[in-house]
């Protein structure tokens, strides 16, 4: 039994029962309409010879005498239109019949006679049990002086002819069929096998990627879908084997944040252990150890808010922005006035209110401007800007602090992706807080970015959408 489990067997089988099936539908229609239109000719031609045949015999009915003129009437009438002919009087008697007058004189009770002798055309097919075939039985009214009914013609056909004809029809279907269906078996293979080729190699990479094996491309050899398919694997592939190398290097760079201060904390515990130290010694041993506990549970926070970022930005309330952006300003300006940094804003009393998560916005807005006070050196500045345009909220934060290079600008909103790796460090950074920012603001619709120059300064910015307000 025949499996029909590959893509290529499936649409060869569909293409040859198609083809069958049209092919038997037409050949069926074909025939029909065939054989009615024979026979509708073939009782008209009857009719007509009926009628043309009266007028010579109805003047011969009432002589017995005459019947072999009527019998010689009916043969020469009967070769020229290839039936039997059969002359009836009104009583249903044979007073002609063209095969050498066999049924002169016996009465002939037919539906069809009967027709005829009531003024109408009868005509039927029926079996005959002498000939052994399928006969056309057409009787026409005789008409004699001015008395309609007085007799009939009685024509039998044999419909041997159009029995062959469909014969010959049914044959050239059958070869036409066999014909187009092993035409339409050799392209549906080709065809299928141009189709399913490329799909078996689809699935063969695949196969080497989920292997890990991610160097393998499709070469791309067409423009239709198929060749549009392979072409987005194998930017599938590159974007796999990409996240795959960022999935590393996250896991290292986690590796080494935890490890950088859990190797601190130990060396410290490990020499107020084994060593005698004085009181002011051990309070600077466990100030570093509270120093470098601080850094991981910041980067502990940090990894948190990558896991959760969406159920965190889903807590949304109807909130005015004054008010979350006031409480991020009591934070920071004490943290830049210790710094010696001049803070100034530019906040419109009236901010829209928008459908946002209040925790989500002002962890956003405290980490860009913790940013800027961190990287922007004593006796520089920094100012916040919130601006209501036309379809967004634009809220954009300015330092003149060291600036990014402009080399690493495409790089700034990655995880943790550092400028400068040890004063980042250092200054407490983890390397998240960008990367949570983006995908914070993307998730309400909005868009964040940066603008800097080395040395001069950066403008961070980010917008949301007034479809959420």
């Amino acid at each position: 039994m025949l499996k029909l489990r590959s893509i290529r067997s499936r649409i060869t089988v569909t293409y040859l029962l198609l083809v069958a099936a049209v092919m038997i539908l037409t050949g069926f229609i074909v025939m029909n309409k065939l054989e009615d239109y024979y026979l509708t000719l073939k009782q008209e031609n009857l009719e007509r010879a009926g009628k043309l045949l009266a007028p010579h015999v109805s003047s011969y009915l009432d002589a017995d005498y005459e019947y072999n003129r009527l019998n010689n009437i009916a043969a020469d009438f009967a070769r020229q239109i290839d039936a039997r002919v059969i002359i009836l009087d009104g009583r249903r008697v044979v007073k002609g019949d063209s095969r050498d007058g066999e049924l002169v004189g016996q009465a002939l009770s037919r539906p069809e006679v009967e027709e005829a002798l009531q003024g109408r055309t009868g005509s039927g097919v029926q079996h005959s049990r002498l000939s052994r075939q399928q006969v056309l039985q057409v009787a026409v009214p005789l008409v004699h002086g001015q008395t309609e009914g007085q007799g009939a013609i009685f024509f039998s056909a044999s419909l041997n002819p159009l029995h062959e004809t469909l014969a010959a029809v049914r044959g050239f279907f059958i070869l036409a069929t066999l014909f187009a269906m092993t035409l339409t078996a050799g392209l549906g293979a080709f065809f299928a096998h141009r189709l399913s080729g490329p799909i078996k190699e689809l699935t063969a990479a695949a196969r080497l990627i989920a292997a890990g094996k991610l160097e393998r491309k499709i070469p791309v050899t067409s423009r239709d879908e198929i060749g549009e398919l392979a072409a987005q694997f194998n930017i599938m592939a590159d974007s796999i084997k990409e996240t795959k190398k960022r999935l590393t290097r996250f896991v290292a760079d986690v590796s080494h944040e935890l490890r950088t201060p859990l190797a601190s904390i130990h060396v410290c515990l490990q020499s107020l252990q084994h060593y005698e130290m004085k009181e002011e010694e051990q309070r600077e041993f466990l100030q570093d150890i509270n120093q470098e506990t601080q850094r991981l549970i910041y980067l502990v926070e940090d990894l948190l808010d990558l896991t959760r970022r969406e159920e965190v930005a889903d807590k949304r309330e109807i909130i005015s922005l004054n008010i979350p952006i006031n409480e991020v300003l009591n934070v920071t300006i004490p943290r830049a006035a210790r710094k010696e940094l001049k803070f100034s804003t530019q906040i419109p009393e009236n901010i829209p209110s928008f459908n946002i998560s209040p925790d989500a916005f002002k962890r956003v807005l405290f980490n860009i401007l913790d940013n800027a006070i961190k990287f922007t050196p004593s006796g520089g500045w920094l100012k916040l800007s919130v601006e209501p345009r036309e379809k967004d909220l634009r809220i954009t934060v300015q330092d003149t602090g060291c600036g990014i290079p402009l080399e690493e600008l495409p790089f700034i909103f990655e995880r943790f992706y550092r400028v400068d790796q040890a004063r980042s460090r250092d200054l407490g950074g983890t390397g998240l807080g960008l990367a949570i920012c983006k995908e914070i603001v993307e998730l309400y619709g909005g868009t964040i970015g940066v603008e800097s120059r080395e040395a001069e300064g950066s403008i961070f910015y980010f917008t949301l959408p007034l479809s959420s307000a």
